[in-house]
Formats: C-alpha cells, sequence, structure tokens
C-alpha cells in the first residue's frame, strides 16, 4: 500500500455530490473509485492474450474451418 495526496475543489465535487460534505467522505468516495478503477485493471489485464495464444487460436481456427472432409 502507499498514500498519495491529490488536490481537490471541494466546491465542486460538493455541488456535483452534496452528501460529501466532509474531507472524511471525499476521502472515501476518492478510494472507492480508485478500488473500482484497479479491479478494472486486473481484470483487462486478465483478458488479455499474449501473441502465442493468439497464433495457436487462429492456427487452430484456420485447420478446423478448412479442413478437407
Amino acid at each position: 500500500m502507499c498514500t498519495v495526496s491529490i488536490d481537490i475543489d471541494e466546491a465542486v465535487i460538493r455541488d456535483l455530490r452534496p452528501e460529501l460534505d466532509t474531507t472524511a467522505a471525499i476521502r472515501s468516495w476518492v478510494q472507492e473509485l480508485i478500488d473500482s478503477r484497479l479491479q478494472q485493471l486486473q481484470l483487462e489485464d486478465e483478458e488479455t492474450m499474449d501473441v502465442e495464444e493468439v497464433r495457436t487460436m487462429v492456427l487452430e481456427t484456420v485447420r478446423r474451418e478448412y479442413a478437407r472432409p
């Protein structure tokens, strides 16, 4: 874990999200946003195939589609 500091325009946030009326509420909201984005990045990374996986899939598909009966 690491700790970072960011500057946020509290007036803008409170205008958009009135329930974020304390520093603690803003901190919790930002943490939720970051956690959610990290989960998305992990899922995207898991869905990514390397070149050899793609190559193997393409070759198998071509062999299957063009196989002689």
